[in-house]
């Protein structure tokens, strides 16, 4: 034992009994100038910062052989005081006062300041806010957040003017992208499904006419991929007539909007030159919504599992409901598909929301009032279809501008 003590040298001056282990140690002994009978530290007689200089004295054998281990219950409730901080000492063995509010430094700080909670609170979801740009979330995100938040607060947090300037400097800051320009021609679409591998329906394969009836249904309804999958194909939800397939919601379904306004919205699905006499007009009956869902009917009847118009055609659930997925993976692929066959490039960026946008805007050159646009597409408001839908296509009016400019070259 003395060779253990003396192994570390001498004691310098104001030594506090703690042995220094040299570098590059990692295990140390260290003795406690107090007394371990609960007394408290005792005067050094020999004054201070002249501590005894013979560490062996300081280890006496009861000290070093036998060590009583504080027991955790009977300590548990007493109170933790911070030693004076001798220079030299190891940080690590100072014990630490716990404080009430130690959990949440920055709402102690902030109070002590004078503010209030009110003000906290919306520092707090400000910085959640910040938090949420940082990341990458879109404005529209952030005002979905807010809302939500606001419904643990007594009134609206997006009135508050500091919420209100978050949300504008947002906007600047991250601005929404609106795409005006289609990213897919419908035209050469239609081409497409009026021709092989999607007609003539008979030798179609179950695939090509899925995709082909899935497509169809989308642009000539202007639907959400909810609604497109919700079509029930029972009655009285589904009526057959001359011209027309008549289709009204599953009242268990709920759609995105819940107002009687949606609910009531009827699906039309029209049939397109039903008697052609001609041969143009006889492809274009090719593209009859009415005959392709009629077939499609009665090609999947065998194996059909559910009372869904659109059904899973190949896999472990075949026969069964299709997905929203699987609907929005037919309608990208059907459109790649037309563009493969036509001998183009495939769009990038395709997403099966876009054929809302496509079949709205197209309604709207050939003639389609605001009116009905919104009738079809279950918009309460012209606005959402302008601000967020209508797509820029190409038209003989804007050419009318440009001309009347020209036109200057000519005598009078």
């Amino acid at each position: 034992m003395p060779s253990i003590l003396h192994s570390g040298g001498r004691s310098t001056e104001g030594s506090t009994g703690c042995f220094q282990p040299p570098m590059g140690r990692t295990s140390f002994l260290c003795l406690s100038p107090y007394s371990l009978s609960g007394k408290g530290p005792q005067k050094n007689p020999y004054g201070p910062g002249k501590g005894d200089t013979d560490l062996s004295k300081l280890a006496k054998e009861e000290l070093v052989s036998s060590v009583d281990i504080p027991d955790p219950a009977a300590t548990s409730d007493t109170t933790l005081t911070e030693r004076p901080v001798t220079p030299g000492t190891d940080s690590t063995s100072r014990p630490w006062t716990a404080s009430a509010n130690s959990l949440d430094p920055e709402s102690e700080f902030l109070t002590s300041r004078g503010l209030s909670m009110a003000v906290v609170t919306t520092l707090k979801i400000l910085d959640f806010l910040q938090k949420g740009l940082e990341q990458g979330l879109s404005t529209s995100t952030l005002k979905v957040q807010v809302s939500a938040l606001g419904a643990f607060c007594d009134r609206p947090l997006a009135e508050h003017r500091w919420v209100k300037r978050f949300i504008l400097a947002s906007s600047r800051i991250r601005p929404q992208i609106l795409r005006r320009v289609p990213t897919w021609d419908l035209k050469l679409v239609l081409d497409a499904l009026s021709r092989p591998p999607f007609e003539p329906l008979d030798s179609a394969n179950i695939k090509n006419l899925t995709l082909k009836t899935t497509l169809l249904v989308a642009v000539t309804t202007a639907r959400r991929l909810g609604e497109i999958q919700a079509i029930s194909i029972k009655e009285p939800y589904m009526r057959v007539l001359s011209d027309r397939i008549i289709l009204t919601l599953d009242p268990g379904f709920i759609p995105k909007v819940t107002s009687r306004f949606h609910r009531a919205q009827e699906i039309t699905l029209p049939s397109f030159c039903e008697n052609p006499s001609t041969s143009r007009e006889a492809s274009w009956h090719l593209l009859d919504v009415r005959r392709i869902v009629l077939a499609y009917i009665k090609a999947t009847e065998s194996w059909r599992l559910d009372n869904n118009l659109f059904i899973q055609f190949q896999g472990k659930n075949k026969g069964r409901k299709a997905s929203k997925t699987s609907i929005a993976r037919w309608l990208k692929l059907a459109i790649s598909t037309c563009y493969t066959q036509q001998g183009k490039e495939i769009p990038t960026d395709l997403k099966a929301h876009s054929t809302r946008a496509m079949s709205t805007s197209w309604a709207e050159k050939r003639g389609a009032s605001l009116e009905q646009i919104c009738k079809a597409a279950t918009w309460a408001s012209s606005s959402t279809f302008i601000k967020h839908y209508r797509l820029d296509l190409p038209c003989s009016q804007d050419l009318s501008f440009g001309r009347k400019v020209l036109q200057a070259v000519i005598p009078p």
